[in-house]
């Protein structure tokens, strides 16, 4: 099931241009909303239109490519990190701050396929080579997924074997 935004973008755009007449923390206390949310929207408004407002029902993708180049323009920018990665197209800035911290630990992550999504069927293996797969799932502490393409084994031979 996808997310329901309390507020239809047209509610949002009502609250703004009420933010803009009588001021942000007016509004807020009218709506009972944080003035952070009323300024993020201010935000998502100003650079990406009503799109910005529109709720989405599920969640964008990036590459690892994308995520990489993204947080190296940010850190030459010498902007504000919600304003950034509103202006390049994210939703929120705790997005973009996932990604710095990821950065920062070289631990980037890219979007990598759940047992659903896993299409590799299985193949016979001897009792060793399983041993070989599984010590290394441990020893390198790595999904199932990448061990399954690793050895063109399916994700529930792994998932089965460890």
């Amino acid at each position: 099931m996808g997310r329901k935004s309390k507020y239809s973008s047209e509610e949002k755009l009502t609250i703004l241009n009420e933010a803009d007449e009588i001021g942000v923390s007016s509004v807020a206390d009218m709506y009972h909303i944080s003035e952070s949310t009323i300024r993020s929207w201010q935000l998502l408004y100003k650079y990406q239109g009503v799109e910005g407002l529109t709720a989405t029902h599920s969640n964008q993708r990036y590459s690892r490519e994308f995520k990489y180049s993204l947080v190296e323009q940010f850190e030459q920018s010498g902007e504000p990190v919600e304003v950034f990665a509103i202006k390049h197209g994210l939703r929120a800035k705790a997005q973009l701050q996932r990604w710095i911290i990821q950065y920062n630990e070289s631990n980037f992550k890219a979007y990598t396929p759940r047992k659903r999504d896993s299409k590799m069927s299985g193949r016979k293996t001897s009792f060793e080579e399983r041993l070989n797969i599984i010590e290394e799932l441990i020893k390198y502490d790595v999904n199932y997924n990448w061990v399954a393409e690793k050895y063109q084994v399916s994700y529930q031979q792994v998932y089965g074997w460890y």
